[in-house]
């Protein structure tokens, strides 16, 4: 029997469709199953141990292979997390795997190989290079913060060609990934990732929380980064850590410790940060320079009211870690947060102890936090004697290249990757290292600084509560004397509009209250006026009237 025409065109159409489908489908499904996202950090043995991080769409077993030729005889099995069931849109599943027992300032060749059944799907080869021993290296680092997924791509591409030529041991991402990580359901920090996978897959990508990450308890910043000296998925009460290069000792804080609602972990990190700082001021002689890293500033001359900016009610980062940071001798801290570029006289407690960079007697801070962002660039605002120099629009998509030379002197510049231009560029000469205060000892000690003890843990969260507190007791003690001063209970618990128009004009209505015959209508009871209407409230706002 025969098909009718158009019953025979759209079979054949269904047949084309089908075949259409399966090929596309199975294309895509090969490309999806490869480990994507590869990014390394340092490891917890900083110059013989690499952590490599990858991502899947579902849970399945994978290794890293890996050796000093593209060989890649030896190899290991990878841990594997779940991001939230909310990442809809995400390569929900994080893996990592800690390469240890590395040679020292050696290239190592790496893929992930992940088994699907009976087949397997593997990375491209990556290459990356052990941090040495050697004390006296020159280290060099590219840091920045604030780079989105989108607007961060033009800087990416400078920063590409800065790590071309084979200078620098890592980057430092200071907060602020993507914009955001767990947006449009985790595609957002799958697009990050995959966009800065060709510097994060061959040189340690180092990082600190941001606002930006806070989103159900920077669940994204846990398992998307693993981080040298803490578990993995990161905990939330330890997103802090420190390493070594050559004669530098590293320090990452979280920043955000005072904008959350536990404020114990404000604690915490304060006095993990006493204890390792302590313990790098027994070591300066062989690592003299102290840097450290953390998102929001303490100070900054935006024209905004971010928490750097002096205000009766900010500078929480400030208030909780600049004493403990001049106690300690730390040299240079770095931060982001700002969409700009600012670099600051070394200064204490607002005061700038000095207008050089020789011998500095207080720490440094710079804030670099334009890499490339969706919120544009944050302008320059009130001027400060302790501003010494700082860069607005100019600094839009800009990044900073550090430099220790060696134990007296550092260079930082921060670069413009529109322009290629040096926006700002100085030197540290530094021949004293160590505390900026005299004999420090916060055990030996009988009467132990301030410093030694963190401070009372009053924080962002905690002034909240106070100030909306504030706001509830002055609303209720206004409706206590509206209905005092006013005599009108009745009308306070009834129409809010009446009582706010006589508490507005209490004095003359208390005057027309002794004028008018209201014996017919009041009840007198131990000198206390209740007045019971017999009108309604339209009648008694004409007669107020």
């Amino acid at each position: 029997m025969d098909l009718p025409s158009c019953l025979k065109t759209l079979m054949i159409f269904h047949k084309v469709f089908i075949i259409f489908f399966f090929v596309g489908s199975t294309g895509s499904t090969s490309e999806n199953r490869k480990p994507r996202l590869v990014h390394i950090s340092i490891g917890n043995e900083e110059t013989s141990s690499m952590i490599i991080m990858w991502s899947t769409v579902s849970r399945t077993g994978c290794r890293v292979f890996y050796d000093i030729s593209d060989k890649l005889q030896f190899s290991i099995e990878g841990n594997v997390s779940k991001l939230l069931e909310d990442n809809w849109n995400a390569r929900s599943y994080i893996h990592r795997a800690e390469l240890t027992n590395l040679e020292a300032n050696q290239t190592y060749f790496y893929q992930v190989s992940c088994e699907y059944g009976d087949e397997v799907f593997k990375s491209d080869i990556f290459m990356f290079k052990t941090l040495s021993n050697d004390k006296e290296q020159t280290v060099k680092l590219l840091v920045y913060g604030d780079m989105g997924s989108k607007s961060g791509k033009l800087t990416l591409s400078a920063l590409q060609d800065e790590l071309s030529t084979g200078q620098y041991q890592a980057i430092f991402h200071n907060g602020d990934f993507g914009y955001d990580l767990d947006s449009n359901g985790g595609s957002v920090g799958d697009e990050f990732l995959d966009m800065i996978q060709p510097i994060a897959a061959q040189f340690p990508y180092m990082t600190s929380p941001g606002n930006h990450e806070l989103a159900h308890d920077l669940h994204h910043y846990r398992l998307r980064f693993s981080m040298p000296g803490t578990p993995w998925p990161m905990p939330f009460e330890k997103l802090w850590y420190s390493f070594d290069i050559g004669l530098v000792h590293f320090i990452s804080f979280s920043s955000e410790v005072y904008f959350i609602h536990n404020q114990d972990f404000t604690c915490k990190q304060y006095d993990w940060l006493l204890e390792d700082l302590t313990i790098a001021n027994q070591n300066r002689e062989q690592t003299p320079w102290i840097i450290a890293l953390g998102h929001r500033p303490m100070y900054c001359t935006n024209s905004n009211l971010d928490d750097c900016t002096p205000h009766f009610w900010g500078q929480w980062v400030k208030r909780g870690l600049e004493d403990l940071f001049y106690a300690m001798g730390v040299d240079l801290v770095i931060e982001a947060h700002e969409h700009s570029y600012e670099r600051l006289w070394p200064v204490y407690h607002s005061d700038v102890i000095q207008h050089s960079y020789l011998h500095p007697r207080a720490p440094v801070h710079i804030i670099s936090g334009a890499a490339g962002n969706s919120e544009g660039v944050d302008l320059t605002g009130f001027s400060s004697s302790w501003s010494a120099f700082r860069a607005g629009e100019s600094s839009k998509n800009s990044y900073g290249r550090l430099s220790v030379v060696n134990k007296t002197h550092l260079h930082f510049d921060q670069i413009s990757a529109i322009t290629k231009d040096v926006l700002d560029q100085f030197w540290i000469v530094q021949e004293n290292h160590g505390p900026f205060l005299q004999n420090v000892d916060c055990k030996n000690g009988t009467v132990l600084p301030e410093f030694c003890t963190c401070p009372l843990p009053i924080r962002f969260v905690t002034l909240l509560i106070l100030f909306t507190s504030g706001i509830v007791i002055v609303i209720v003690l206004s409706i206590m004397f509206c209905c005092y001063s006013c005599r009108c209970c009745y009308f306070c618990l009834n129409n809010i509009r009446t009582c706010a128009h006589i508490s507005g004009s209490w004095m003359n209505r208390r005057r027309q209250y002794r004028h008018q015959q209201l014996q017919q209508n009041t009840d007198i009871e131990d000198n206390f006026l209740v007045y019971q209407p017999t009108e309604s409230i339209d009648s008694f706002d004409m007669f107020v009237h």
